[in-house]
């Protein structure tokens, strides 16, 4: 059993993605302290024993790198180390992501590119279209934000929905969510009430290319956040400025 233990510790893992990849360098045990010697009147601790003992006492540490890409170009590599202790999950389950997955849904939501936020707000559409009249409406588009809010909350929803402000009463935050969107949605329809997916599509993007301060067609930081908070109609975190022109 010892020898069992020794060599699941020693197998490696790697994983890799087209817009991303994750490294994982060799499962590195770190032992703990054993416990103290046992006194001469103390039982002998038999092999089995002493090996449920000692697997009790670890802690797996892994090195992990994520690697970002954009059209085959890398553009950004992090490393980060997970350590497991005693009784964490090493796998996924139906409770939730894997300490892996979460890492990369975490590193994914950091930025978002121009084709990313294209493809997002067309699957929004379909998804807000419950009748599927190729038309959204208002009542939808509320439908649409709540579905962003619910997923943030249950951990699935990778920075969809930043609120700027805290509520203490949910029920109030959210009518206030809707209020908003509901303002958004008429902003964006004008007098037709209504949107079709390459209008919504194309108020995305415009409001993608208006966050985009530096034109690199990536969205990071505050950049993502003010974004994120104008596409559904709340109050941004600071308001987009023109970048200066350079001094001659």
């Amino acid at each position: 059993m010892m020898k069992n233990f020794r060599a699941l510790l020693a197998a490696g893992v790697a994983l890799a993605g087209p817009a991303w990849s994750i490294a994982l360098a060799q499962e590195t045990p770190v032992e703990a302290p054993l416990a103290p010697a046992a006194d001469a009147a103390a039982p002998v601790i038999n092999e089995d024993e002493m090996a449920d003992f000692l697997n009790s006492q670890q802690q797996i540490k892994q090195d992990v790198t994520l690697t970002r890409t954009i059209d085959g170009k890398v553009i950004e590599t992090k490393k980060q180390t997970i350590i497991y202790s005693p009784g964490d999950p090493l796998r996924d389950s139906e409770a939730g992501l894997s300490p892996i997955e979460q890492l990369k849904a975490e590193f994914d939501s950091q930025v978002l590119t121009r084709k990313e936020a294209l493809e997002e707000a067309r699957l929004d559409f379909v998804i807000a279209d419950l009748d599927r009249d190729n038309t959204m409406n208002a009542a939808e588009f509320v439908y649409l934000v709540k579905g962003w809010q619910d997923a943030q909350i249950s951990g699935s929803g990778h920075g969809r929905f930043i609120d700027p402000y805290f509520h203490v009463d949910q029920e109030a935050a959210d009518a206030e969510h809707a209020e908003q969107a509901r303002t958004k949605f008429a902003e964006m329809a004008g007098d037709s009430a209504m949107l079709n997916k390459k209008a919504f599509t194309r108020n995305v993007i415009g409001q993608f290319e208006q966050y985009d301060l530096d034109k690199d067609d990536l969205l990071r930081g505050d950049e993502l956040l003010n974004f994120r908070a104008a596409v559904r109609g709340e109050t941004i975190f600071a308001a987009p400025a023109a970048p200066t022109e350079p001094s001659e």
